[in-house]
Formats: C-alpha cells, structure tokens, sequence
C-alpha cells in the first residue's frame, strides 16, 4: 500500500521534544571530544593571552555563549535593580563617616 500525498505513515508522529538518534550521537561524539580537549584548549588560550591578548579575549568571549547562556532584557534589569537595592540598603544601614570624624545621618 503506498503512502497518500499529505497523510502520514505515523498519524501520531513523532513525540515532541524527542531527539533524532543520528543527531543525539553526534552531540555525544561532539561532548566527548571537545571534553578531551579542554586541558588543551586551556593551555593554547594560556599562550595566547601572552603572546596576543586581545585574540583571547575574542576567543574567550565566543567560548562562553557555549557555557552561559544569555541574559534577557529582563533577566539584566532584574539583576541590576537587585544591585542598586542591595547598594541603598546598604548606605541607609552604615552611617558614613566624613573626614573629621563627624557622623553623616542624612537620608
């Protein structure tokens, strides 16, 4: 029996989310060959920063987008806020004390 143009062999397809065996065993063999090569690339990025620091630094940049992911709009805001309250906590907390020793309360 042949396949009908727009209907499919498998009506519920495939889960959504799971991953095509070919490209979950090229993710492995990705792993585990740039794991291998860590002390090494350490070492090259080492020697590098000696000889050319601002090509490490480009390298290093590139290299975390692959280890931390990146914030969101949201994400940065929060975080500063979260900063900028721990700072005024702070200066309303410690009494700040001027060069003749004076203690300076205002708020």
């Amino acid at each position: 029996m042949a396949f009908q143009k727009g209907k499919s062999g498998n009506p519920k397809g495939k889960p959504k989310g799971s991953t095509n065996k070919t490209t979950a065993e090229i993710k492995e063999i990705i792993t585990r060959v740039v794991g291998n090569q860590l002390d090494r690339l350490e070492k090259d990025l080492d020697i590098l920063r000696k000889t050319n620091p601002s090509k490490a630094v480009e390298i290093s940049t590139k290299l975390i987008d692959y280890v931390i992911p990146k914030m969101s709009k949201l994400d940065i805001e929060g975080e500063l806020t979260h900063k900028v309250e721990r700072v005024v906590i702070e200066i309303k907390k410690t009494n700040v004390t001027n060069e003749s020793g004076e203690t300076n309360n205002n708020k």
